[in-house]
């Protein structure tokens, strides 16, 4: 299938024009505007406004109609009553997508938009749409943070206000987005549209896809039965109606209303794909090593026991007290760097198991960071998906921001590395990459 050509211009335009910018901190068109120019878009940006005659030291234009040069996106903020108009004079320039962020959601008011883009051919996302992000393309036209963190995984979200939150969620959490896309109230491009393109995009390999409502399921469901051996997609939805009409694709389509399991679902995904469902846990804390069998139950993750051959290799790094015959292997809170690699290095290198779950607790024995260096050497080193937990204060807070920069799914808490784990074990079955 080719790539909708308009949808390329609304992910790699070469210019873009703000109509409705403003000079005013905290209105729409000051936001998006400036967003745009902080993250560094290299094409033209072209701002619409009569009442300027230049914001952030470009030219402002008083209309569409008085740019000479070719708009490839047009961004409209401008009152929804004028949006009719302003389709008009796009038509005029030959501008073919158009982002409204204008418009309140579910406004009977907002209808007739669509029929006006349907008569000027001219796409639209929104309205009531919080922007478009494609960190490859440098674009930030969104109502979000100014900086976000460039990484794999697409975030699609129908809330302009939840869409903004999670980008900012993103960020603290040090999760890298490739994609951000606002769909508003979807009179023209949807879901399926947007899923379509991200499937082809190479900077994105998961997907988060916010759904309040499906606006044609069937195209939906095709597309993501298409993307089941390329691409995983997270549904983030409380909706009812969103859930049974995509019941039949739980297997492989997870959908969950908590954000934070989003996130976290949608970074596991983002990595490696695990062969199997048995996993080794490797801890330094037997009270945290505990803490799994009570998280595995509503989980297809298996803890078999290491075979003798792998406890003979693990036995020489695991200090006194600690337990290398069972599944967690505890090294003990004495256990430094060394040790861990040790006992990683052998697990990883056994057929016992498909994936490593490493558990660390922040001691004085051992500086987090470092332990952060190691494994992303391991994750460098094998094909087998290693998962750190990382637990501690503020140096193991950026020890894994420093793993996740690296595209390393590390956690603060087992609890939310063994859900994540779970879906990478439901999923990579369907998966190739």
């Amino acid at each position: 299938m080719k790539e909708d050509p308009y949808l390329s211009y609304l992910f790699r335009p070469r210019s873009i024009a703000v109509i409705g910018a403003s000079k005013t901190p905290g209105k729409m068109g000051y936001e998006v505007l400036t967003n745009i120019v902080k993250y560094g878009f290299q094409g033209p940006i072209f701002p619409v406004n009569p009442k300027y005659n230049e914001i952030h030291d470009i030219r402002c234009y008083r209309t569409v109609l008085d740019i000479t040069d070719d708009i490839d996106l047009a961004i409209l903020v401008s009152p929804i009553e004028r949006i009719p108009k302003i389709l008009g004079e796009l038509e005029a320039k030959g501008v073919k997508v158009a982002v409204i962020i204008s418009g309140k959601r579910r406004d009977l008011s907002s209808l007739p938009i669509a029929e006006y883009a349907r008569k000027y051919d001219i796409r639209i996302l929104g309205p009531s749409s919080m922007g478009i992000f494609h960190a490859r393309s440098k674009l930030n036209a969104t109502l979000g943070p100014p900086s976000v963190r460039e990484g794999s995984i697409g975030l699609v979200t129908e809330s302009r206000t939840l869409g903004m939150a999670l980008m900012g969620l993103a960020k603290m959490e040090g999760i890298g987005l490739s994609t951000v896309v606002g769909l508003g109230d979807k009179l023209d491009i949807n879901e399926s549209d947007i899923l379509s393109f991200l499937m082809r995009d190479r900077s994105t390999r998961s997907i988060i896809m916010h759904l309040e409502s499906i606006r044609d399921p069937n195209s939906l469901i095709n597309v993501l039965k298409s993307s089941i051996s390329s691409k995983p997609v997270v549904i983030l939805s409380s909706a009812s109606d969103v859930r049974e009409k995509l019941k039949d694709l739980n297997e492989y389509v997870p959908i969950v209303c908590d954000i934070m399991q989003a996130l976290d679902a949608a970074l596991a995904l983002a990595g490696k794909r695990i062969k199997g469902n048995r996993v080794l846990v490797v801890t330094n804390s037997g009270g945290a090593g505990k803490l799994i069998a009570g998280l595995s139950n509503q989980t297809k993750i298996e803890f078999p026991h290491p075979s003798e051959d792998l406890m003979d290799q693990v036995r020489q790094f695991v200090p006194e007290g600690g337990i290398c015959s069972a599944n967690p292997i505890d090294i003990t809170g004495r256990a430094g760097t060394d040790i861990y690699r040790g006992v990683l290095d052998a697990s990883l290198s056994s057929d016992d198991f498909d994936g490593i779950l490493a558990i660390y607790c922040e001691t004085a024995l051992s500086d987090p960071l470092r332990l952060a260096d190691m494994f992303s050497e391991l994750w460098e080193l094998y094909e087998k998906p290693i998962i750190p937990v990382i637990m501690g204060g503020e140096r193991s807070k950026e020890a894994v921001l420093q793993l996740r920069l690296k595209g390393i799914p590390a956690y603060f808490s087992p609890c939310r590395a063994m859900r994540s784990i779970d879906f990478l074990v439901k999923i990579s079955p369907f998966s190739s990459v």
